[in-house]
């Protein structure tokens, strides 16, 4: 009883924190492959209080084909992953659920998927983003802190890791839904790899590019 008690008090302490949620950026991403339409990505990211100072947490449903994708990544007021989650099913199957949570100088990742359970950590350093696969939204997450520079990419679904270098390449005008914004260019270079996307004044994400894929993100209007 006084465990409940105890757990009960601390949800009504917790709750005016959550209520206080702020929207900092949400929309709709159309994703081609070569110029072909090819899936959508719905997003939304609030940022909340908590008692080891602000989160921010993102959440989608994304369609690709047959397949949904409902990732919900956490971060620090820097970017910085905190804990993710990702499922992918197609129809009623379970294709992947997989878990990861950021802990000392470590990024702890469990999956299951049809061919089962397996576990994996990467040494990560203090500046690090999580960039899986075929999901751009996250990309709001590598500019957040406005640095640039050395950057550790993590795309726990491809199993890898790499250093990439993150840069600021000048400010660009994008007709986002016939509305012409100013936006903020960046590029994220490893190796013979390139990955651009810009965002507007306020770091909301626009568009993603990934050349060496054919893939293209663009949102479908412009923020509100």
């Amino acid at each position: 009883m006084r465990s409940l008690i105890y757990t009960t008090g601390l949800l009504l302490a917790a709750s005016p924190l959550l209520a206080q949620g702020r929207m900092v950026d949400e929309g709709t991403l159309i994703v081609t492959k070569n110029g072909a339409p090819i899936g959508r990505e719905v997003f939304r990211i609030v940022r909340t209080p908590s008692a080891a100072g602000e989160l921010y947490r993102a959440t989608a449903n994304i369609s690709v084909g047959e397949q949904r994708i409902t990732p919900t990544l956490s971060a620090d007021s820097s970017g910085t992953p905190v804990t993710y989650e990702v499922a992918v099913r197609s129809g009623a199957k379970s294709l992947l659920d997989l878990k990861a949570q950021t802990r000392p100088a470590r990024f702890a990742v469990h999956e299951q998927t049809v061919s089962g359970d397996a576990s994996r950590e990467y040494v990560v350093p203090k500046r690090y983003a999580v960039l899986d696969g075929d999901i751009f939204h996250h990309y709001y997450f590598v500019s957040l802190a406005g640095a640039t520079g050395s950057v550790a990419v993590i795309d726990p679904q491809g199993h890898a890791q790499v250093v990439a270098a993150l840069q600021r390449s000048g400010s660009e005008q994008l007709d986002i839904g016939g509305k012409v914004l100013a936006t903020t260019h960046y590029v994220l270079v490893a190796g013979a790899a390139k990955r651009e996307f810009w965002v507007d004044s306020e770091g909301r994400l626009l568009k993603v590019s990934i050349p060496d894929r054919g893939l293209l993100a663009v949102r479908d209007e412009a923020p509100r």
